[in-house]
């Protein structure tokens, strides 16, 4: 559920989120990973030697140092459900990222590289609770969902005006997850149970929620492509659609009626392929088409219950 389109500010606010998080999750399960890490080290559950190759269907213990960076630069045509908010210029679609895969000791520091976007997947920072054969469990923190700030919307971004003045400033949804991965024959099915917390509502009270998230993806190899098709439901409670679309006291205008919003769902289907074209370049390109419950749409900031995000670029890899 991404709203924003201030370039600048979304790529600030996503690497705030993800460094709040690691923050969060290293006071909380150092000491605790240490002990864990030793244990799973010796575990018999998985036959893992220094020689074995990295698959994208199987669990990986993280337990050696090991660390990738990627850049992506990419084109996105990236329309949110929010009213008055639109890429209108060039400089909209073109969204950089860097791109993570950094693991020590059970830890880890990770962009979902099977996703469309670096901003659909995320930043994830989390701890190998256990690893199996065919599955593994894992807390992970990050930002499940970006905010958006209708005033820099409007100087900055040609929002609409009309449509978003007065509205309070959204801060990005931040959750610690407990994650369950079951790895099929060329797939991949992900289940989060995420606590998260957003900004302050209308009463300066901090707004907190729970979001359940799974995705499924299918990996096709063809040729030299990597072909993922992937389809996802995520549920979120009444509190956090309440804070991204509802409308407070104090933003009412004659256009904008006082609304208490839902809790609410998102399905998602996507489509993503890579393709390599040297050593450190590689071609990619996504579809992700977002379908929200119909109540969402009842919102009075809410121009549409569903948009298409098409993504076009390359990732060179260090």
């Amino acid at each position: 559920m991404a709203f924003k389109k201030n370039n600048t500010k979304r790529i600030y606010s996503h690497g705030f989120s993800w460094l709040v998080a690691i923050l969060l999750l290293m006071f909380s399960f150092i000491s605790y990973g240490q002990e864990t890490s030793d244990n799973l080290e010796h575990s018999d559950s998985l036959e893992l030697s220094a020689e074995q190759e990295y698959d994208a269907n199987k669990p990986i213990l993280k337990d050696e140092f090991e660390w990738q960076f990627a850049l992506d630069f990419s084109l996105v045509y990236d329309p949110v459900i929010i009213a008055g908010i639109e890429q209108d210029e060039l400089l909209h679609y073109f969204m950089p990222g860097l791109l993570f895969d950094i693991s020590y000791k059970g830890f880890f520091l990770q962009t979902n590289q099977r996703r469309s976007n670096a901003l659909l997947g995320g930043t994830e920072f989390g701890y190998q609770l256990v690893v199996e054969k065919n599955w593994q469990l894992d807390v992970i923190a990050k930002a499940y969902m970006q905010g958006y700030d209708p005033a820099s919307e409007i100087e900055y971004s040609s929002g609409d005006e009309k449509l978003l003045a007065g509205l309070r400033e959204r801060n990005a949804t931040l959750g610690i997850a407990l994650r369950y991965s079951q790895y099929f024959e060329n797939s991949l099915f992900t289940l989060d149970l995420a606590a998260t917390t957003s900004g302050d509502d209308e009463f300066d009270k901090s707004v907190r929620g729970v979001i359940i998230d799974s995705f499924y993806s299918y990996l096709l190899p063809y040729r030299n492509w990597d072909i993922y098709f992937g389809a996802g439901l995520t549920y979120f409670s009444q509190d956090i659609v309440d804070y991204y679309i509802g409308v407070g006291s104090d933003e009412v205008s004659e256009t904008r009626p006082e609304y208490t919003a839902k809790g609410g769902f998102r399905g998602q289907v996507e489509f993503y392929a890579q393709h390599p074209l040297s050593a450190s370049w590689s071609f990619n390109a996504g579809i992700t088409h977002s379908l929200y419950s119909s109540n969402v749409k009842a919102s009075p900031l809410v121009d549409t219950n569903q948009v298409t995000q098409v993504m076009l670029g390359v990732l060179y890899v260090f």
